[in-house]
């Protein structure tokens, strides 16, 4: 048979990669402007109608990044359970969520420029705050964590200090995403200085 009839296959998880990484990279060099299906296919080198098959508007496309961010995070996350234990474990869970090296930082990037999109755009808005969630849930894990390990101050509130904790992590991101010169020091600095506060005793 003539190679020319034979459908080719395609392979789905590979394809999802290639949309993934040109997505990421048309945001960090584009910004939202250019965050399009036929900007993203373009990049990718696929048939914009292929990628329309997937994401037939740009509203699919950017709830796409904001799952794949959600989706890497955890990988990772979950990767770090049973190599790392009490406060060990808990920097190592919150340095997946800070822009400190090339893919963490453009995470971050479709994370911002995603959420100020939802301020103005309400479909976006529960994807935003789903992503949002799941920091806050990884934070309060962090609390838990080093309870468990004996590193949280008899008389602190669980709730509250993991509310505390999302808020610094959330600062020391804009800080870092800038690319200032040590913020990597400065990131590991603070979150240091808090998970020490968070192993005192309540006043």
């Amino acid at each position: 048979m003539h190679t020319s009839f034979v459908p080719r296959l395609i392979d789905h998880d590979a394809r999802a990669r290639e949309v993934a990484a040109a997505s990421f990279r048309v945001l960090e060099r584009d910004g939202l402007a250019g965050l399009s299906v036929r900007g993203v296919a373009e990049e990718a080198g696929i048939a914009a109608a292929s990628l329309r098959r997937a994401f037939p508007t740009q509203h699919a496309l950017r709830e796409h990044c904001l799952l794949l961010v959600e989706e890497r995070v955890s990988a990772r996350i979950a990767a770090l359970h049973g190599r790392a234990r009490g406060r060990r474990l808990a920097e190592e869970i919150l340095a997946q969520l800070l822009p400190l090296d090339h893919d963490r930082r453009v995470e971050m990037l479709a994370q911002i420029q995603l959420g100020v999109l939802a301020l103005t755009d309400t479909r976006l808005r529960e994807s935003v705050l789903r992503l949002d969630r799941a920091v806050a849930a990884a934070c309060r894990a962090c609390v838990d964590v080093l309870e468990e390990s004996g590193a949280f101050g008899v008389g602190r509130d669980r709730d509250a200090e993991a509310r505390r904790l999302h808020v610094v992590l959330d600062g020391i991101a804009l800080h870092a995403v800038w690319g200032r010169r040590g913020a990597s020091d400065v990131a590991g600095d603070v979150l240091a200085a808090q998970l020490d506060e968070i192993a005192r005793p309540a006043l």
